[in-house]
């Protein structure tokens, strides 16, 4: 008998040390989520950000082409053939801008505690996407009752994105502090193009009272700077490490620019005689030049940033 009130008295002893500690453990884990609910809003979102890292970009390519009396005929003129470079025609090419920028953002989340997320930003970029096309080469000229001879001719057009600004509406999805999301935008560019053509090694004869007269060509160059109005679209994704976060974003910015055409710069400019002095004092060359692409500049960047949240 003693031996039994012995055990069910252990027994007791153990049942009411348990309750506490099992107690404990009910209250503790039915808390849980409601601490994780509490952190997840404690770290919210809401409130202004700021971020800056690097890009590269890739767009679409210009297409550049010259036309003149010497080493680019817009007509066939018997024996004259148009320079050729590698083969090709000398007198057309291509440029297509790209290569590495910077940007600082700053923005402002106005909602996004959890669940959705929307907020605006404004993205300051500073670039060197940039490209550049050769043009010239040499051809052979053969004319009858002229000795035959060889024009030749040298130049480049380059295209190059130097910078922007936009503005951003942005929205995405809070997944404890992972974000994924997609913005939209308007903003401007900074877009430079030139073009630098020597057509001096370039000759047009003909035989005047049976003797050959020939007229060289000069050198002609242009720049041009533009800003031009631009729209944006982006999706990326946001990595939390506590205030601190990484993002990667890929975007694409399309703006707008008129084909170039440079006549007037070419046009009436003197040149210089190879049988004579020269007819002016400024040595260039005489036709057109002009762009032949959309003139839709699409620029496409994949993003890196790491920013802060205040």
């Amino acid at each position: 008998m003693l031996r039994l009130v012995l055990v069910l008295t252990a027994l007791a002893a153990f049942v009411a040390g348990s309750v506490p500690a099992l107690a404990q453990r009910d209250v503790r884990s039915s808390a849980i989520p409601d601490f994780d609910q509490v952190a997840v809003s404690a770290r919210g979102l809401t409130g202004p950000y700021v971020a800056a890292g690097f890009g590269y970009s890739i767009a679409s390519r210009r297409v550049f082409s010259i036309v003149d009396n010497y080493a680019c005929p817009g007509t066939v003129l018997p024996g004259f053939g148009a320079v050729q470079l590698n083969g090709s025609n000398g007198c057309q090419t291509h440029a297509a801008p790209g290569g590495l920028s910077g940007h600082a953002i700053v923005g402002w989340n106005m909602s996004g505690d959890s669940g959705w997320l929307s907020g605006v930003e404004i993205e300051g970029r500073l670039a060197s996407e940039s490209g550049e096309g050769r043009l010239g080469g040499t051809s052979q000229v053969s004319i009858p009752g002229i000795t035959g001879y060889t024009n030749t001719a040298s130049g480049a057009y380059r295209a190059a994105i130097t910078g922007g600004v936009a503005a951003f509406g942005r929205f995405g999805y809070n997944l404890s502090g992972w974000v994924p999301f997609v913005r939209a935008g308007v903003g401007i560019a900074q877009f430079r193009e030139s073009m630098d053509f020597d057509a001096t090694g370039s000759r047009s004869c003909t035989l005047v009272s049976g003797l050959p007269s020939c007229t060289s060509g000069g050198v002609v160059s242009s720049r041009r700077s533009s800003v031009l109005p631009s729209a944006l679209i982006g999706a990326g994704l946001e990595i939390p490490y506590g205030r601190f976060f990484a993002r990667i974003d890929a975007e694409a910015e399309a703006a707008f620019q008129p084909s170039q055409n440079l006549m007037r710069t070419l046009a009436n400019q003197a040149v210089v005689t190879v049988t004579g002095g020269s007819t002016g004092t400024a040595a260039s060359t005489v036709g057109q030049a002009s762009l032949r692409s959309e003139n839709w500049i699409i620029a496409r960047r994949l993003m890196i940033s790491g920013g802060f949240r205040f």
